[in-house]
């Protein structure tokens, strides 16, 4: 199934003080897999994106089940069934809307490398460009900010800011659980005059391959 893209008016916005220190927008997002490894043949099987300007006020809220292609794996993690995604889009089907909503924002996730790769591949399988040129892991941002928790996972996080979460493991759950832990990240951070933990991905960082061969012949055309 698939949740249309929808605007949302009821979150209150953060302090002006925070998105004068970030002015960045937001796309946060949580995927759940067939596995751990795109390399090795594991898809998405649900994705859920959430948009926040820079106030942290929510714009828009999108998710969808995705079909694989193949069996949907951990279903003891997730609770994602073949009999659930009977029906469902293929990621390529989803990649132009996904790129559309991830354009020229943050890309942030809780162990935001794990869905990186999974969304970069996909979008690579699918043909289609993904247009993000930065990352941001709440988890490594929690990790700056020195909190007085046991561990850095999400639910842990949402505890520690008495955010309630409703179905662990679910993108759409997840995703929202997390925009509010960000929320109180981007509060806290911002208290302490912290920079955020934004990296620019390899893969963005690594021109095309096409770039590449071109650099390699034209310096052996002046090393002649």
């Amino acid at each position: 199934m698939t949740v249309p893209v929808s605007t949302s008016g009821t979150t209150a916005p953060l302090p002006r003080a925070v998105s004068r220190r970030y002015r960045h927008r937001y796309a946060v997002l949580d995927v759940e897999t067939t596995g751990l490894r795109p390399e090795t043949g594991d898809r998405v099987v649900q994705i859920a994106v959430t948009l926040l300007d820079a106030r942290g006020t929510v714009e828009r809220s999108w998710s969808s089940l995705v079909d694989p292609h193949r069996d949907p794996g951990p279903t003891h993690v997730h609770g994602i069934t073949a009999e659930r995604l009977a029906g469902a889009p293929t990621f390529a089907q989803l990649a132009p809307t996904v790129a559309g909503l991830l354009d020229g924002r943050v890309f942030v996730a809780h162990n935001a490398r794990f869905d990186w790769k999974f969304v970069s591949a996909e979008m690579r399988a699918a043909g289609v460009h993904l247009p993000v040129r930065q990352r941001l892991c709440t988890w490594e941002l929690a990790q700056r900010l020195d909190l007085p928790v046991e561990n850095l996972k999400l639910a842990t996080l949402a505890e520690h800011w008495g955010v309630r979460q409703l179905r662990p493991h679910d993108a759409e759950d997840d995703t929202r659980v997390l925009v509010e832990v960000l929320r109180e990240e981007l509060l806290d951070a911002a208290g302490q005059r912290l920079d955020l933990p934004i990296v620019v991905p390899r893969e963005v960082r690594r021109p095309p391959l096409s770039a590449r061969l071109r650099v390699l012949v034209e310096r052996i055309a002046r090393s002649r």
